[in-house]
């Protein structure tokens, strides 16, 4: 292996013990020693691959959000035409399983965010990213189902993703303590948006 594939497999691992460090404990909680004890290296070696806790943690963000979009990417944009809001609960339903306290985090972030201008220019990259994909789902929907959108895509796309945002957040706060009755009132939620969005064309 040479000199750079190590450096970056020693970066990915210590994304990696960072993830689990700062998603069980929240960013306020852990120091970069917390981590780097975590991780089973020295300070020095962590201080090498990451100036600061906060680019320690935009790594984090960074790939771990770039993983759940492109899972999205992959189940829900590649979905037959009328599964797509299904296999979108299939994700979500997943996610929130496997990966909510890294859902959490991601909220830590935002709040972060307010503060730190440097999170603040991350998390619009990341949310513009997931506009962008509801933004793709709505062209593919008008042009397969022939149907057309209520009002302008800005909107629209603005209204998804806030539905969206809204209920994992929910979740995370235990307002939706049960994942499946959680997932089922997200379905009917979201169809019923879905269903004012759109108007069939004649």
């Amino acid at each position: 292996m040479t000199t750079q594939k190590k450096a970056e497999a020693k970066r990915a691992f210590l994304i990696e013990q960072a993830t689990a460090c700062l998603a069980e404990k929240g960013y306020a909680s852990v120091s970069l020693r917390d981590i780097a004890k975590e991780s089973g290296v020295s300070l020095g070696i962590l201080h090498y691959y990451f100036a600061s806790k906060e680019e320690l943690l935009l790594a984090v963000i960074t790939s771990y959000k770039g993983r759940f979009i492109e899972e999205l990417e992959r189940e829900v944009l590649a979905a037959p035409s009328g599964q797509w809001s299904a296999a979108l609960s299939r994700v979500l339903c997943r996610s929130l399983q496997e990966d909510r306290k890294l859902h959490r985090l991601w909220y830590d972030l935002q709040v972060q965010a307010m503060y730190v201008p440097v999170f603040g220019e991350q998390v619009k990259v990341i949310r513009s990213r997931l506009q962008q994909l509801i933004s793709r789902m709505l062209v593919r929907l008008q042009r397969e189902e022939q149907t057309s959108l209520t009002i302008d895509e800005d909107s629209a796309i603005s209204l998804i993703y806030s539905v969206i945002d809204g209920f994992l957040f929910q979740f995370l706060l235990d307002e939706l303590q049960n994942r499946e009755e959680a997932i089922a009132r997200f379905e009917q939620t979201f169809a019923h948006l879905m269903y004012t969005l759109f108007s069939t064309e004649s």
